[in-house]
């Protein structure tokens, strides 16, 4: 940024923030930590949803401005707390920045600090309202205080030294629901059921500013629903001797209240999804953090699933009960207990109207006798409900209902705050599951892979395409061949001969893998195995010869099972070897050089039933097994070899 425009915003107390493409941070000005989440320290390339969780779901707004379809993006009065616990107050604009330093397209986000401005304006409040106190106080004339009874907006009571009402004015009675007839006379209590603060209010005040202090206290309508309501509170002399009167002004703070609920409760859940890892995390803290915040005593969690009927040709979407809270006093395990053994089909229940509706429902033993049909919902004396859908790119994948024994009036800005939580929520769940299904698919890829390739050459071709080959000075390679399998082959359908291969093979595969040894490959009735490639180690002969021992034991024992009468060849030869990888379609790990095609030898002009070893693994394996002499025998292209046929282990040797 130019010097001039860093001045420029150093006037106006306003900080920056640049975002590239992909909403990951490339510049930051001099003091735009401090508008950050506190935990988070900015850093360039940082993802901007950490420092600042308030843009979590508004993906779609800041695309827009990148993509110049908006000019701008403005939250204000957002309030994030300072570390000795007062709170910073900012607006927040985002807007699209081409300049050359740029190579494409990026945001910029100014932050304007107006805490002052906020505090500023509740001081002028509260200045107003001590002084309507004031004046009220000074007024003796009966006259006079009528009046102003008649005119204030706000909620006003008066009370004798008992906390019997006297007078009401029409405020009181339009927010509370009752008639003057019905209040005058009657004990404040009605209206106010803590007693503390009653009793704080007969009491004699030692100063005008602890007479005028204000109180937040909650009221109670006709109905039984609840009202917050900021009491001021202050004394007038009567006529009679030593004779005061109480006068309370009340503001309705209720929707200032749920407001904050509303802002705390996104900036809880965001700064939850952020840090948890699964789906399982995120839930078992969001539902006690929405219940306590937003003030109800039971919330459930339904999710969609497939429920597959024993006689349906499709599966049947259902919404199960994943997850609860509540507050001790309702019965968590009950409620669970029920509920985990339910589904509900679309429609049926609050969850399922508001998976059919895709809308926030909010429903009340008035309004909807019967409809507040969830588990034990009759014993627990629950009387309002609300649910809201949790989603993703317009699809409903759960169900979030809170449940209250209190009567709950509908709040339209609290349904909405719920949508933005359930859409949050909703885009967690399903970027969680994708990634579930891609590491699945990852995994189920890598499993592939390793089969067709060792472990070791697998993440080499991973990380390059270049061609591997490597030499091995010292290796053995082991041959196997059914014997006459051509003819046996003759007599079995297409189907029998896979699996009778595939049955002995897949005995000699765990054999392999359970002496370490690596498999090479199959060709028709052939099975090609190798040790010390491409994991070296000093015992690849004793290991080949014990999975050769191991293989004939296996194969007797097939033959028993199965009542068959195969023999096979067995051939083994130790020495060097070039293994590797070559082509780009259907590669395969291989092995070359004259070793390989001694091995072969040995099984081809081997003997059935027998495991025929050159004089090169004789050498290796002659102290730790038996080996009966074959004498010299031609070789196709090595001439007279000597050979041994490899008997088992030798009594009392451990290998």
């Amino acid at each position: 940024m130019n010097a001039l425009f860093e001045q420029l915003l150093t006037l106006r107390r306003m900080e920056y923030v640049t975002l590239d493409q992909h909403l990951h941070i490339v510049d930051v000005s001099a003091g735009g930590q401090r508008f950050a989440d506190d935990a988070v320290e900015l850093a360039k390339g940082m993802n901007c949803y950490l420092p600042f969780p308030e843009l979590v779901g508004t993906e779609a707004d800041l695309m827009a401005v990148l993509q110049g379809q908006r000019a701008s993006f403005e939250l204000h009065a957002i309030a994030h707390p300072r570390p000795n616990g007062s709170l910073l107050y900012f607006d927040l604009c985002v807007t699209r920045v081409t300049e050359a330093a740029f190579a494409e397209s990026a945001l910029i986000i100014f932050f304007e600090d107006v805490t002052k401005h906020m505090a500023l304006e509740q001081c002028l409040v509260q200045a107003s309202n001590e002084m309507s106190l004031l004046l009220q106080a000074l007024t003796a004339s009966k006259e006079y205080l009528n009046k102003i009874v008649t005119s204030i907006a706000d909620a006003l009571v008066v009370t004798n030294q008992e906390g019997v009402i006297k007078t009401v004015n029409q405020a009181t009675q339009d927010l509370l629901g009752y008639s003057q007839a019905d209040l005058i006379g009657q004990p404040i209590a009605l209206l106010v059921a803590d007693n503390n603060f009653l009793l704080q209010a007969i009491q004699p005040h030692t100063s005008q500013e602890d007479a005028c202090k204000e109180i937040e206290i909650v009221c109670r309508t006709s109905s039984g629903a609840k009202r917050l309501i900021a009491f001021s509170c202050s004394t007038i002399q009567t006529d009679g001797a030593n004779q005061q009167d109480f006068i309370y002004i009340g503001r309705d703070i209720t929707d200032r209240d749920r407001t904050q609920q509303r802002l705390m409760a996104q900036y809880t859940i965001a700064r939850l999804l952020s840090e948890a890892a699964t789906i399982a995390q995120a839930t078992t803290k969001i539902l006690p953090t929405l219940c306590q915040v937003l003030e109800w005593d039971l919330v459930e969690l339904w999710l969609a699933e497939e429920d597959q009927e024993p006689d349906a040709t499709t599966p049947l979407k259902v919404q199960r009960c994943i997850e609860a809270w509540s507050k001790s006093s309702l019965p968590l395990q009950e409620f669970m207990a029920i509920a985990q053994k339910t589904t509900l089909a679309m429609g049926i229940g609050l969850p399922g109207r508001v998976w059919a509706t895709g809308q926030p429902q909010w429903l009340t033993t008035a309004d909807a006798p019967g409809a507040l049909r969830s588990p034990l919902a009759a014993k627990a004396g629950l009387r309002a409900a609300c649910g809201f859908p949790v989603q993703s790119s317009g699809e409903v994948l759960g169900v979030i209902t809170f449940f209250s024994r209190e009567l709950k009036e509908p709040a339209q800005d609290l349904l909405q705050t719920m949508t933005v939580i359930g859409s949050q929520l909703g885009q967690f769940i399903q970027r969680k599951r994708t990634e579930a299904a891609l590491s699945k698919e990852q995994e189920q890829t890598e499993r592939l892979l390793l089969n067709v390739l060792p472990k070791p050459i697998a993440e080499r071709l991973k990380h390059s395409q270049e061609t591997i080959a490597e030499n091995f000075a010292d290796a053995t390679v082991l041959f196997a061949d059914l014997v006459n399998f051509t003819q046996i082959a003759a007599s079995l359908s297409p189907i029998e001969l896979v699996n009778l291969l595939n049955q002995i093979f897949s005995t000699f595969d765990r054999l392999s893998e359970h002496y370490d040894l690596e498999k090479i490959k199959t060709i028709g009735d052939a099975y090609m195995v190798v040790g010390g490639v491409p994991k070296q180690r000093p015992d690849h002969a004793q290991a080949i010869a014990a999975m050769a021992l191991d293989m004939q034991t296996e194969l007797a024992q097939f033959n028993t099972i199965n009542g068959r009468t195969l023999t096979m060849r067995i051939g083994i030869h130790s020495g060097p070897v070039i293994a590797g990888v070559i082509g780009i379609k259907k590669f395969i790990y291989d092995l070359w050089g004259d070793t390989v095609n001694i091995a072969s030898r040995m099984e081809s002009q081997g003997v059935a039933g027998q495991i025929q070893v050159t004089a090169s693994t004789y050498a290796r394996l002659q102290d730790h097994y038996a080996f009966k002499p074959r004498g010299c025998v031609p070789i196709k292209g090595k001439g007279r070899m000597h050979t041994y046929f490899l008997l088992g282990r030798k009594v009392g040797v451990t290998v």
